[in-house]
């Protein structure tokens, strides 16, 4: 049997002009609600406190997707730091695996970067003191930047501290045959820069190169945090400073002078570095190395994209239920002014 469809586009134009006239004839009426009495404001507590929980069951739920996506990212991340840190050039890949590691210590402070404008913005969403704002979901989520912000740094020193060293003990020229003298007369010593020699100076070069940067961005880490730790010290001093400022600088200040500390033992760490336990690769495998990564790098960014949208529904749900607390915690208090006889129903 074939059934007849008809879009609703059609079935709307099908009405009749006579039907329009009256439909739009038709006076609108407004609903003015009534008084609330005392038995529907204490059920309108009950229902609010029934959708709190299920929107906390929900936010539960894109918690622990974010987890999930978070410990994938941060797995990905470490496998390609330890993968890099455990190769080394050989005289056939030449300085491709010293560009490779570059080129990630440069992706890290990048993320590093943007955890730390992802902690200012939190910072600056708990100076507002709302009392819509989850202040211990935004903590919470100041701390994981922190974490994560740290581990960057001692994944690019990580990253740092595997490059070749400059072996002393390396000869410049090699032997490809007996001396002799030619028949202009001149002695032929038969030697030629040998290729162990040449790869040693490439190793230098890009160790010096990589090292000389992660040395200043040391320094000037530990300037910023002093400068920074200094600053809040000077601020503190105020007497007319409120105490919810008061405790959000004191916090702050503790986590400059963590990492100025953190900084300091790195550098001090970072003066004097052995040879790496590193694996030689060839110039295939290097290259081979290169794609790898480069896919690898491309899946990073795109689990940053999805985690980044998972992170903004998160603090949209978090909002959500801290509004709705507060609204419930209104609600709450006017029965106990209610009962008190600080306030009365418009009826009364």
């Amino acid at each position: 049997m074939k059934t007849l469809s008809i879009p609703f586009s059609i079935l709307a134009l099908t009405v009749s002009p006579l039907m329009a006239e009256v439909v739009s004839e038709t006076p609108a009426t407004e609903e003015k609600a009534s008084p609330m009495t005392i038995e529907e404001r204490k059920e309108s507590i009950v229902s609010l406190e029934a959708y709190i929980e299920e929107r906390d069951a929900r936010l539960q739920e894109i918690t622990e997707d974010v987890l999930r996506l978070d410990d994938r990212l941060q797995g990905k991340v470490d496998g390609i730091v330890n993968k890099l840190a455990s190769v080394s050039d050989s005289q056939d890949s030449q300085y491709l695996v010293s560009q490779e590691k570059i080129k990630v210590m440069k992706e890290l402070v990048k993320s590093m970067q943007n955890y730390q404008d992802n902690r200012a913005a939190l910072i600056r969403d708990l100076r507002k003191n709302d009392p819509n704002v989850p202040k211990e979901a935004i903590e919470m989520d100041v701390e994981r930047n922190n974490e994560l912000s740290e581990k960057r740094v001692e994944q690019v020193l990580l990253l740092s501290k595997s490059f070749t060293q400059e072996d002393p003990n390396i000869k410049k020229y090699t032997r490809t045959g007996r001396g002799g003298w030619d028949r202009a007369g001149n002695w032929n010593s038969n030697e030629r820069i040998s290729g162990a020699y040449k790869q040693n100076q490439r190793n230098f070069a890009m160790n010096k190169k990589q090292r000389d940067a992660v040395k200043k961005a040391l320094d000037e880490s530990i300037v910023r945090y002093e400068t920074l730790a200094n600053g809040v010290e000077d601020r503190l001093k105020d007497p007319n400073v409120s105490p919810e400022s008061r405790e959000l600088m004191e916090s702050e200040l503790g986590h400059y002078k963590e990492v100025l500390a953190n900084r300091k033992r790195q550098k001090e760490d970072y003066t004097l570095v052995s040879q790496p336990k590193t694996k030689q690769i060839s110039q295939r495998a290097a290259m081979d190395l290169d794609q790898s990564l480069d896919d690898a790098m491309n899946d990073f960014r795109d689990d940053i994209y999805h985690i980044t949208k998972k992170h903004e529904e998160l603090r949209e749900e978090q909002t959500r239920i801290q509004e709705l607390k507060v609204n419930l915690a209104a609600r709450q208090q006017w029965l106990v002014d209610y009962d008190a006889g600080k306030v009365q129903l418009p009826s009364e």
